[in-house]
């Protein structure tokens, strides 16, 4: 895993997803989950992630921009706004995070919600979703997609 060629791949899907004029979906396949983190979710959630590749796409990029992005939006719920390195923290806070929970499913699609969270900088941490294919038709893979990040002040209790 080259950890430095990922990031880079993850900073020019975001500014790729600032400039963009035109919809359009573009996904990074970025490794496989590493057995610790099977170990830890499945024993968090029953979840096997077995086989699964991390992935972040545009489409979870731009719906943490549009919802946790704004400071004076986020300020009044008590949150940070997400800026362009949290796209690339959320590696830490999946490898190691400090609590994983199952936190429902997605609306439309009924899948698996993970909730991985980690405190960075005195910063809560959060990042969610599991895709799981049951299908081997047309090559397709199983991931954990990167769906929404967002960053709660930590408070000192």
């Amino acid at each position: 895993m080259d950890i430095e060629q990922i990031k880079a791949d993850i900073y020019a899907l975001y500014e790729e997803c600032l400039e963009a004029t035109e919809p359009f979906h573009r996904k990074l396949d970025l490794f496989l989950v590493p057995q610790t983190v099977i170990e830890a979710v499945l024993n968090a959630t029953g979840i096997d992630l077995t086989d699964h590749w991390v992935c972040i796409d545009n489409y979870g990029i731009q719906h943490t921009l549009e919802h946790h992005g704004n400071p004076i939006t986020e300020a009044k719920r008590g949150q940070i706004a997400v800026e362009k390195e949290d796209f690339v923290r959320f590696l830490d806070v999946f490898l190691e995070p400090d609590v994983i929970k199952l936190a429902g499913e997605t609306k439309r699609t009924h899948l698996p919600l993970l909730q991985f969270e980690k405190v960075i900088q005195h910063q809560r941490i959060v990042v969610k979703e599991v895709r799981t294919v049951t299908s081997t038709k047309k090559k397709k893979v199983s991931r954990i997609v990167f769906h929404t990040l967002y960053k709660i002040k930590k408070s000192d209790k």
